[in-house]
């Protein structure tokens, strides 16, 4: 008897903890091929992340959170290039017409890597609960030889008492992840 309501009990936790994981997992998702070795003396230019979103400034706050999770995860050389000063910076959608010149600035800055982006999402959703939801896309570009070495998209959701900067800082840094430096 007493075996029984054990495992009961047991079995009552574990299901109740494959609810909770199941409901945490289905607040985002993250697609990413498998990442470069990179070196702690790594240089990293962060190039301007595109912004395909109705709120201002979306890629820009995406390229500084992007630039710290590097330099937290262990690159000690992480440069944000310059603003272009003949674009709108606040809706910044000609990101992929200027590769070239990205390339060209991150040769200047002798980096080994680019990373590149673009923000789908970066919101409140409108409603009762107004919960926040980012969803991002980065690429590694090898400077050498222009080929993206690495590639990743994310979106995630928080909960209605959670604030944006939070959610967005959470899933890049689990989107950049394996980007870490290696010993």
């Amino acid at each position: 008897m007493y075996g029984i309501k054990r495992l009961a009990r047991t079995s009552a936790w574990c299901v109740a903890a494959a609810a909770l994981a199941l409901m945490v997992s289905a607040c985002g998702t993250v697609r990413q091929t498998s990442g470069p070795a990179l070196a702690r003396g790594d240089k990293v230019a962060v190039v301007s992340i595109a912004n395909y979103t109705e709120t201002p400034d979306a890629g820009h706050s995406a390229e500084s959170i992007a630039a710290n999770t590097l330099r937290a995860g262990g690159i000690a050389d992480v440069r944000i290039a310059p603003a272009d000063s003949n674009r709108n910076s606040l809706f910044d959608t000609t990101q992929r017409a200027d590769s070239d010149k990205a390339l060209e600035w991150a040769r200047s800055q002798n980096a080994r890597y680019v990373l590149s982006g673009a923000v789908e999402e970066w919101r409140y959703k409108t409603g009762v609960d107004g919960e926040p939801v980012v969803g991002v896309t980065f690429e590694l570009i090898d400077v050498s030889n222009g080929a993206v070495v690495w590639s990743a998209t994310g979106t995630r959701t928080g909960w209605s008492r959670s604030g944006l900067s939070s959610v967005a800082t959470s899933l890049i840094a689990k989107v950049l992840s394996p980007l870490q430096a290696r010993q």
